[in-house]
């Protein structure tokens, strides 16, 4: 009988740790930008290394416009004409480390300078 209640109670132990690991059942996270690109060619390196980095984190793009028709709010500055949205499969969280990674703030930091952009990062359905 001690056997039996040791190995359950290890059994729901691993199971808790290795269920607080797993995004939230149908959803995901998302990064959302907007804004404007002031200089495309000075942040060349950002524009060539970051496509290899979202994929390598996880992401998916599901919206890259470069003439987003806006209706409502700012129609120049931050809210245009740029709208990129991706997708990460393991939830808000995982878009929040991405962000954060050291790759990323170095990438951060060339493209800064030459662009206005918004970043909403957020959690959804999946």
């Amino acid at each position: 009988m001690k056997k039996t209640a040791i190995v359950g109670v290890v059994a729901a132990a691993i199971g808790l740790a290795v269920g607080s690991q797993l995004p939230k059942s149908g959803t995901a996270g998302y990064a959302v930008i907007t804004g404007t690109t002031k200089d495309r060619e000075a942040a060349k390196e950002y524009f060539q290394n970051v496509n290899q980095f979202t994929k390598e984190c996880g992401f998916t793009t599901l919206v890259l416009d470069r003439n987003t028709d806006i209706r409502e709010g700012n129609k120049r500055g931050d809210s245009g004409p740029l709208t990129v949205i991706a997708r990460h499969p393991k939830g808000k969280d995982a878009v929040i480390k991405c962000y954060e990674s050291d790759e990323y703030q170095r990438l951060k930091a060339i493209r800064a300078p030459h662009t206005n952009w918004n970043f909403r990062l957020t959690e959804g359905k999946l």
